[in-house]
């Protein structure tokens, strides 16, 4: 069967491809440094309740930020995965169906990870060094599963060559273990997610420096998480090569040089990385940290044309068919708007809150 067959029709969009477009990247950069921060921040303080000291205030710090990020994080995600089924519906929607089993568990375990951050903050000093390790494993490891099953549908909705095995398990628990870049891509992303965390560690303390925090103290976080966010900045550049030869030949080929606007985005990004592997090794935390935001920026682009290169044979966003109807459109960007004004006054309550008890975390600790 030839795979083009088994692609459905796509639904009419109700306004030109390249704002949906626009909106996904948008949406994407800052979902995506939020959630690498948080999964960042949880796998940095698991490794310190393992092999570092039982410094509780520094981690308590750190617990009392868990329920927020993660309520930012998922509400984050919802808007360029929303976005992306406007324009590649047709390709997630089938790969869902091969490996709903998992997709539909996505759910269940973001519930779960949840609850892990809200007790890791709530019952911090009842559960005792023992307890906080078992809660921030559990939930690190259900942040593990989320992430690898994100990645088995998004490279599965790409390549529809492999949908016909379907029929041959139509249970809804199919992987994509056969793809050649599951795991380049997954170990990518797992670098990217521990350097923005060891950055998020800097920030946090170079923020509570300036608020009466130790500063000896605040230093040596601050240190710590701008080495963590150099090396594993390096880390993520050779798991990056990997993932850029493991894709197929002329998917690679379009950022060497077949491809003008491929090309010139590869470049502009390894110079971007290469800018903010120099920062971070020389521990500028504000200066790497806008380095970091125009890199992600640059990587959603990465990231969205190797996908447009991979789908190329089949389809292009151009492709699609356009019906006018643009009062939905204005409608979302004026509740956005208004959304996004009143979560920043809440986020500004809540930091004046917190910065006027600086000493409760150590006392409850």
């Amino acid at each position: 069967m030839q795979p083009g067959a088994l692609i459905p029709v796509p639904d009419p969009i109700p306004v030109h491809w390249a704002i949906p477009e626009a909106l996904m990247l948008a949406t994407f950069v800052v979902h995506i440094l939020l959630m690498n921060a948080f999964f960042g921040v949880a796998i940095l303080s698991l490794a310190q309740t393992l092999w570092g000291r039982d410094d509780s205030p520094g981690l308590h710090a750190v617990a009392k930020l868990m329920p927020t990020s993660t309520a930012l994080t998922v509400n984050a995600g919802v808007a360029p995965l929303l976005f992306m089924q406007v324009l590649y519906g047709h390709f997630f929607y089938i790969s869902d169906v091969m490996l709903a089993f998992w997709w539909f568990s996505v759910i269940g375990l973001v519930i779960v990870a949840y609850y892990g951050a809200y007790i890791w903050d709530f019952r911090f000093a009842r559960l005792g060094r023992g307890g906080r390790t078992l809660v921030l494993a559990f939930l690190v490891a259900v942040l593990f599963l989320i992430s690898f099953v994100f990645v088995n549908n998004f490279t599965l909705m790409l390549t529809p060559e492999r949908w016909a095995a379907y029929f041959a398990n139509p249970g809804g628990t199919l992987l994509n273990l056969g793809e050649p870049t599951l795991f380049p891509r997954w170990l990518h992303f797992l670098t990217a997610v521990l350097a923005v965390g060891g950055l998020t560690q800097a920030v946090l303390w170079t923020v509570k420096a300036r608020r009466g925090a130790d500063p000896a103290y605040a230093a040596g976080r601050i240190r710590q998480g701008m080495k963590v966010f150099a090396w594993f900045t390096l880390a993520q550049l050779l798991a990056g090569s990997w993932f850029l030869v493991s894709l197929p030949r002329e998917v690679m080929l379009r950022f060497m040089g077949g491809h003008g606007l491929s090309t010139g985005v590869f470049v502009l990004a390894l110079a971007s990385v290469l800018a903010t592997l120099a920062l971070g090794f020389k521990g500028r935390v504000w200066p790497t940290l806008a380095s970091l935001v125009g890199t992600v920026v640059l990587m959603a682009c990465l990231r969205e044309l190797v996908r447009i290169g991979y789908l190329a044979p089949y389809f292009s966003p151009a492709d699609l068919v356009v019906r006018p109807q643009y009062s939905p459109l204005v409608m979302f960007l004026a509740v956005l708007a208004v959304g996004g004004a009143v979560l920043a006054w809440v986020l500004r309550q809540a930091a004046k809150a917190s910065a006027a008890t600086p000493g409760q975390a150590r006392e409850e600790a």
